[in-house]
């Protein structure tokens, strides 16, 4: 019998720990960001802070009451206090990305590079109406370099990692004089062979192959070298080829983007006025034959997807002032083909185009030991859809019944919505601070929950192996949402406990149907996408500890629990209960961390989604490095013990001929060393 620790034991054990060391300043811990006059909470991490990612996702499991769904290494769909995809606001470089992917294979946070990301920042709790326009849950945003002024330079990083034999390599170059500047960059990913859990099962398929190249040129508007006067153009060229979902029913045989961003800030009087206009072009084809076995009897399909989508940001801030406009408009085309029958063609999406217009003003103030930020924004929501068709419409009359209702119904649908936050801070003496918010949210559903018009998975990455059918007149979700805290700051230690609760009307997920039309064409267990109600609540807290000069100690928790109000069931992947400690060292140039990581079990899942159990786990990881004038080194072992385990939000395996059966919940990596390093110059 294999022993099994409690992951609660282990996570007690000041002496196990976790997989990268830093400085207190590289710590993934919170910090206090000031804006204005309020002190809002921003949980920050890099690349550098933590231990090698093949996709800028996993550092959000850095962050308490953060987490990520991972369909595959390159396909990590951010998680925040049990909401998930389009309901948490993400930025990278500023813009908000539409992905090609109808099954989010291409994420927003898939565009992030390593090699030019700072950090990528969380707002904690309750999202301020200025982080975003739809953050229903939460808010996320990557922070990119910028071409800098008077300055050459240059960066060069890269890590290993042996599990999978996945590797990185990025080279980052500034060329900046007093009027103009130009930085390029370039980041290669590669995972060459099938990653092995801690029992030796092969994790098929767990390939990917990625490039990215990009750069940006900014002009300085103003006699001197600030930052605050100027505009900018940037690109970006992404290229994913062979890359693996084992969550979903295809694999990714490439996606191309190119964005682009026209961008300035400027002083105006005693204003600081900052804007941008973006543009991205996604193409993205995907099979289920090319990196996974095929049966013989199985039909092969090929999906060409493509989005086209424009962002505009307008911005203005003075004193205890900010109001701003942000417009966002996608165009969505998804075909499904059959590579050995040219007669076969669905249209999964045609003609799609999601927009919304949004304006918001916010307001902070300090009155005494209290201060506050007051926010409100307005959201005007379109959606459109073209005719479809399907090649066996003919043939099938399920399917002719919900092409023919589809395409005579009214498919142009708008909504307004309105976000309404207060967020408060209470200084109860020089040490203590309470916190609260209180906020109404309103987001609208997704043009997959809204036109997907014939069973298929084409549902934003959900990865539960059911088929769905959308519908076009969903109301927008409304949340009511509470949050109460502490923030202990003490010389040698800081404590940050936040307890929120949710409660959500009109909550979209898939429910079951009695529409023959739907049944015949799918099958008993098709879900539709329909408004239910639902309920969140759960604690987050995060905690450092100096011990002494060279010894520091550090703990994030985090528990969520979801359910829906209108029967008896759960929401589906919400992360379970989990608990990280860190013991660390810090001499001069060498640091060291020690971690443990520990899972509870899951045992409260959607019966509607018929949704699998897990079992909890504890996880310990180690590593040491050395920091110099213009390098650092790392080097570390993650899962030390080579525990077979399962994250329950990583779906279930969908491809045959491996050690895991069709079905079953994916394992994770077992041990796993890696390096990783960097020079400057």
């Amino acid at each position: 019998m294999r022993f099994s620790p409690s992951p609660l034991a282990l996570a007690l054990l000041p002496i196990i720990g976790l997989g990268t060391a830093a400085k207190a300043s590289d710590s993934p811990m919170e910090v206090l960001v000031v804006r204005g006059s309020v002190q809002s909470s921003v949980l920050q991490t890099s690349p550098e802070a933590t231990a090698p990612k093949a996709d800028i996702s996993g550092l959000l499991k850095s962050l308490p009451g953060a987490n990520v769904n991972s369909n595959g290494p390159l396909t990590g769909i951010a998680q925040y206090r049990g909401l998930f995809g389009d309901r948490v606001e993400t930025q990278v470089g500023g813009m908000s990305m539409a992905g090609a992917g109808p099954n989010a294979m291409d994420t927003p946070l898939s565009y992030a590079v390593p090699v030019i990301t700072e950090q990528l920042e969380l707002d904690r709790g309750i999202a301020p109406v200025a982080s975003g326009v739809d953050t229903l849950g939460g808010s996320i945003r990557v922070v990119e370099s910028q071409a800098r002024f008077d300055e050459v330079s240059g960066l060069v990083s890269g890590q290993y990692q042996h599990n999978g034999e996945q590797s990185r390599i990025g080279v980052k170059s500034n060329f900046g004089g007093e009027r103009q500047a130009l930085m390029l960059y370039g980041d290669l990913f590669k995972g060459n062979d099938v990653p092995e859990s801690g029992d030796n099962h092969r994790l098929l398929p767990g390939v990917y192959d990625k490039q990215v190249f990009g750069g940006e040129y900014r002009f300085n508007l103003a006699d001197s070298n600030a930052d605050d006067e100027s505009i900018a153009f940037s690109f970006q060229h992404l290229e994913t080829t062979d890359a693996a979902t084992p969550a979903l029913p295809m694999d990714i045989d490439y996606i191309r983007t190119d964005r682009f961003k026209l961008s300035g800030e400027h002083l105006l009087a005693d204003w600081q006025m900052r804007w941008h206009l973006g543009y991205s072009d996604a193409r993205h084809g995907m099979d289920n034959f090319s990196l996974r076995m095929k049966m013989p009897t199985m039909a092969p399909r090929y999906t060409i997807a493509d989005s086209k989508s424009f962002d505009g940001h307008w911005q203005m801030a003075k004193d205890s002032w900010e109001f701003g406009f942000d417009w966002r408009h996608a165009e969505h085309d998804t075909v499904v083909t059959d590579p050995s029958n040219s007669k076969f063609r669905v249209d999964n999406f045609n003609g799609i185009n999601d927009s919304v217009y949004s304006l918001y003003a916010q307001w902070q103030q300090d009155f005494g030991r209290w201060s506050w930020q007051l926010g409100s924004r307005v959201k005007h929501y379109r959606f459109d859809a073209d005719a479809v068709s399907h090649s066996m419409a003919a043939m099938k009359p399920a399917i002719k019944t919900l092409m023919d209702r589809f395409n005579q119904a009214d498919r142009s649908q708008n909504d307004t919505g309105l976000d309404l936050v207060i967020n408060g801070r209470f200084e109860i003496d020089n040490e203590l601070d309470a916190i609260i918010g209180l906020a109404r949210k309103q987001a609208s559903a997704s043009y997959q929950q809204r036109y997907l018009w014939v069973p298929m998975q084409s549902t934003g990455g959900l990865a539960d192996g059911r088929t769905y059918v959308g519908q076009m007149d969903l109301d927008l979700e409304t949340a009511w949402q509470l949050e109460l805290g502490l923030d202990l700051h003490r010389q040698d230690f800081n404590l940050t406990p936040r307890v929120f609760v949710q409660r959500i009307d009109n909550y979209i997920q898939g429910l079951p149907t009695d529409d023959p039309a739907v049944i015949a064409a799918g099958d008993a267990n098709t879900l539709v996408f329909s408004n239910t109600d639902a309920l969140l609540y759960g604690m987050d807290i995060n905690a450092h500890w100096q011990l002494h000069e060279q010894w520091s100690l550090d703990l994030q928790a985090a528990y969520t629990y979801g359910e829906r109000r209108d029967v008896e069931d759960k929401l589906y992947r919400i992360a379970p209960p989990n608990l990280t400690l860190g013991l660390n060292w810090d001499q001069g140039s060498w640091f060291a961390r020690l971690e443990t990581v520990a899972v509870a079990a899951q045992d409260k899942v959607s019966a509607t989604q018929l949704e699998q159990e897990t079992a909890g786990y504890g996880l310990v990881n180690l590593a040491a490095g050395y920091r110099g004038d213009s390098f650092m080194l790392k080097a570390g072992v993650d899962n030390l013990l080579d525990r077979e385990y399962v994250d329950h939000l990583a779906g279930y395996n969908r491809v045959m001929g491996g050690d895991i059966a069709v079905g079953e919940r994916l394992p994770q990596p077992g041990l796993n060393a890696w390096v990783m390093g960097e020079y400057r110059f």
